[in-house]
């Protein structure tokens, strides 16, 4: 482990004297996990949301796959035979995959213009991966999911909870490397950048239950059977745990407070120059040793935290921090913007 972390601080420092190559390097980071996350996306899509030729009905999933969800059920309604095979996916499949992609297109306009262009970019490379993996994902590599020994035909809860975890994990992994899976997780994470408090999971949940109720009233039209009431449900079972795993992934909008008590008042300095935060210090006494303390109190969001802590303790290795989860604030507070 020693050996590892030597070896990145290495390669770190060399890249940081090579800003090409360690533009190289980010940009095959940030492809790599487009890649992760389009395949977990697809696969749980495929195995847990509308698995092919095993007899359940399909959980809606919001965003801009449900929203393809919905012009799938319409195309059913109109008699279009969305359930046809057609080599590794069905009709609904192929059907849904391209109105996915046409759904992003102006989102994906929106983020070129409004987040970031290597934000958007990345953002189309995810979307169009997914299109791929959804298509040429076979039918088996779900199927141990209703074996007879996972059956998971009965277990609706389940299939939504696994879904749930998949949709977050593709979204949070790609959050993490600066762009988006696509649909409405794009104008999640732009509001997000412009309200201070907005948590990314929570904007999702919001928008998705309009999709959600729309796609259960269509339902109605769609079959006498009552089985979609049941589904809607489940449906928001599968947003909730989505949500969770989204905000527990993306911690860039959440904020800590770090009080720190130490000798050395040039740590609020050092501290403003490698973060666009600025500090508060406060002078005051210990109360056992009687000496003169400085109380600096600064906010960050909480990726940044890990780095300050350690910043603070190669400056004063007996500085006192006590770190505060933050769980509202009020004014101006700077957040690195996409790019």
């Amino acid at each position: 482990m020693r050996f590892l972390k030597k070896t990145y601080k290495k390669l770190e420092n060399y890249t940081f004297d090579h800003p090409w190559l360690r533009t190289t390097y980010e940009y095959l980071y940030a492809l790599i996990g487009a890649c992760i996350s389009a395949f977990v996306f697809a696969y749980g899509y495929k195995t847990f949301i509308a698995p092919i030729d095993v007899g359940v009905n399909n959980i809606v999933t919001g965003g801009a796959s449900g929203i393809s969800q919905i012009i799938v059920k319409i195309c059913e309604l109109l008699g279009v035979p969305v359930d046809n095979i057609v080599g590794n996916s069905s009709v609904g499949y192929i059907i849904q995959s391209t109105m996915y992609v046409a759904v992003n297109i102006p989102l994906a306009i929106l983020a070129f213009r409004k987040i970031g262009k290597r934000f958007a970019v990345f953002t189309a490379a995810n979307v169009g991966l997914y299109f791929l993996f959804v298509n040429i994902l076979p039918k088996e590599a779900s199927s141990f999911f209703y074996t007879s020994s996972v059956n998971l035909r009965d277990d609706i809860f389940i299939r939504a909870l696994f879904a749930g975890i998949c949709t977050g994990l593709s979204t949070g992994i790609a959050v993490r490397m600066r762009h988006s899976s696509g649909g409405l997780d794009i104008i999640s994470i732009y509001v997000a950048s412009k309200k201070t408090n907005a948590q990314m999971g929570r904007i999702s949940m919001l928008m998705n239950i309009g999709i959600i109720t729309i796609y259960t009233l269509l339902s109605c039209l769609n079959s006498k059977s009552p089985e979609f009431i049941p589904m809607a449900i489940y449906s928001l079972v599968y947003l909730f745990a989505s949500s969770v795993v989204i905000d527990a992934i993306v911690i860039r909008n959440k904020k800590m407070q770090l009080q720190i008590v130490t000798d050395k008042e040039e740590i609020a300095d050092v501290l403003i120059t490698y973060f666009p935060h600025s500090a508060t210090i406060v002078h005051g006494q210990g109360a056992f040793s009687k000496k003169e303390k400085n109380i600096i109190y600064t906010i960050l969001s909480s990726n940044e935290v890990k780095r300050a802590v350690k910043i603070i303790k190669e400056i004063d290795d007996s500085a006192f921090i006590t770190i505060t989860k933050v769980e509202q604030l009020s004014g101006r507070f700077f957040i690195e913007p996409h790019k």
